[in-house]
């Protein structure tokens, strides 16, 4: 099981550098349960087309800036999954930005709860916090 759960989480992220709109839908819908709740410092989602709505990280760092993602640690104790990622733009010694999730499965391995914390944010992060947008 754990394999399935660390599969599903570096899935999630590569979605979050995925350009296909479609293809990002596609990766939520496996994974999430349907009335999903995602929280990050600023914004609640609701549902899988709200995880889908906070899932901007393409348009506001890939297709501008380059930015990568990978997972760093995949922590899993029975339904609950805490993970880290790493933000890098071509060419960085360091990651732009570095974040946690801690999320809780449902009864069928779906993601269904996801806290998101914000250990080092971006650069210009401050001005997307105001028109309530996630990074």
């Amino acid at each position: 099981m754990s394999e399935k759960i660390e599969a599903a989480v570096e899935k999630y992220v590569a979605s979050w550098a995925e350009p296909d709109a479609g293809m990002r839908r596609k990766v939520i819908a496996e994974i999430w349960a349907e009335d999903a709740i995602y929280k990050n410092p600023f914004v609640e989602f609701h549902g899988r087309k709200g995880v889908e709505d906070a899932v901007q990280a393409y348009d506001l760092f890939v297709a501008t800036k380059g930015a990568t993602f990978k997972v760093t640690k995949v922590d899993i104790s029975m339904d609950a999954v805490r993970y880290t990622w790493e933000m890098t733009f071509p060419g960085a010694a360091e990651p732009e930005a570095i974040g946690t999730q801690v999320v809780i499965l449902d009864e069928n391995g779906l993601m269904a709860n996801d806290h998101q914390f914000i250990d080092k944010a971006p650069t210009g992060m401050e001005e997307l916090v105001h028109v309530g947008l996630d990074v």
